[in-house]
């Protein structure tokens, strides 16, 4: 499973020119990018790619012709780079673009994933610059109410500058799921046990280092533990392996997991467990629950509004919130709470989705929302 960087979108509707660039750093692999363009665009909104550089909104720009909406997605990375002195760089070349365009009559919104990047690389130099594109785009979308005081907060905007969008489910994306029994088999995992997931790439903010610490206290020889994904850095998945090493229960599998095998991982498990140090929106989670799921996650940003019955929840700030979450899974209705996962993650339809961001785009250009031409999509 990916993490994906950079976005900007560039959206032209059918009847007026109301245009919007994406723009994925490593491409437009990513599952949430792919879904939005594809139900904008059967919203009645044609959606077109670009390609990072260090100049991308200008070379999208010249590509597409001027836009009346950008629409920004994970901008870390044109704040961060090896050393400050080209992270400033970055930096500047960013703004200078954005200011121009804004200039030309171009508005902008900003998908908040995150208050800060992960790994909190030039951590002062990242909030100043986050700080300044919340004063200077048009809006701002979070994925929860509970963003919203955070995002507020950090950026110190009013919170009517904020619009919540839910992040919908991907349900239907990824192949189907074998059957339980068959995905274990399929993975050579014990078919008669507990089996606890972590999925996706291994980074110090994801708390994979005490989710070893703390399932190594629990007397649960009927359970194991599975952690797959790719290390960043590589020398994180030595430090597990280590620290792993002493326990039977648990098994690495410390290595990119390719998309179509993501599902037979997920119908294995009997719960995902998420326990991140740090979190505004999970697609983990979303992922999750999508295939029937339930997740055991703190209760941090979006993660705090999943209702009891298809999350484990604690408090990351309680010594043994870990623990007594993972004590309370091996003693709860697992496969109940994965139906209700199921259920309750199709109440965030891409469709539903892809309508409210177009609301958005059309409040900002008060012509363009008046135009009785505007197809709607129910």
């Amino acid at each position: 499973m990916r993490n994906t960087p950079s976005h900007f979108s560039f959206l032209t509707s059918h009847f007026l020119r109301m245009k919007v660039i994406l723009t994925p750093q490593g491409g437009p692999q990513s599952p949430y990018i792919q879904l939005l363009v594809k139900h904008l665009k059967e919203a009645g909104v044609e959606v077109s790619l670009a390609r990072n550089h260090a100049l991308l909104l200008w070379r999208a720009v010249l590509a597409n012709g001027r836009p009346d909406i950008i629409h920004l997605q994970w901008q870390h990375p044109h704040f961060n780079a090896k050393g400050p002195l080209r992270a400033i760089w970055r930096s500047v070349w960013f703004f200078l673009q954005l200011l121009t365009l804004k200039i030309m009559g171009v508005r902008f919104v900003w998908t908040v994933h995150n208050i800060h990047n992960h790994e909190n690389h030039f951590a002062r130099w990242e909030w100043l610059m986050n700080r300044l594109l919340a004063r200077l785009v048009d809006c701002l979308i979070v994925h929860c109410e509970a963003a919203v005081p955070l995002a507020t907060a950090a950026f110190a905007i009013p919170p009517e500058k904020v619009t919540i969008v839910p992040h919908a489910h991907f349900a239907g994306y990824y192949p189907p799921p074998p059957e339980k029994k068959e995905a274990r088999q399929a993975l050579r995992l014990p078919v008669d046990q507990r089996i606890l997931l972590f999925i996706g790439q291994v980074r110090a903010y994801k708390g994979l280092d005490n989710l070893l610490k703390t399932f190594a206290t629990l007397e649960a020889e009927n359970t194991c533990l599975i952690i797959a994904g790719e290390p960043k850095p590589a020398v994180m998945g030595h430090s597990l392996a280590i620290q792993a090493a002493e326990d039977k229960r648990v098994r690495l599998l410390l290595e990119y997991i390719p998309d179509e095998q993501l599902t037979t991982f997920l119908s294995a498990a009997d719960l995902v467990v998420l326990p991140y140090l740090e979190s505004l929106t999970s697609g983990a989670a979303i992922l999750a629950m999508s295939y029937g799921r339930p997740v055991l996650a703190p209760r941090l940003g979006c993660i705090r509004d999943f209702p009891a019955e298809v999350a484990i929840l604690y408090d990351s700030n309680q010594a043994d919130g870990l623990e007594q979450a993972l004590r309370h899974a091996l003693a709860a209705p697992l496969a109940e709470m994965g139906q209700a996962a199921k259920r309750y993650s199709l109440h965030f339809p891409w469709a539903e989705t892809a309508v409210q961001t177009r609301t958005i785009y059309q409040s900002l250009l008060p012509a363009i929302s008046q135009s009785p031409n505007l197809p709607i999509s129910n």
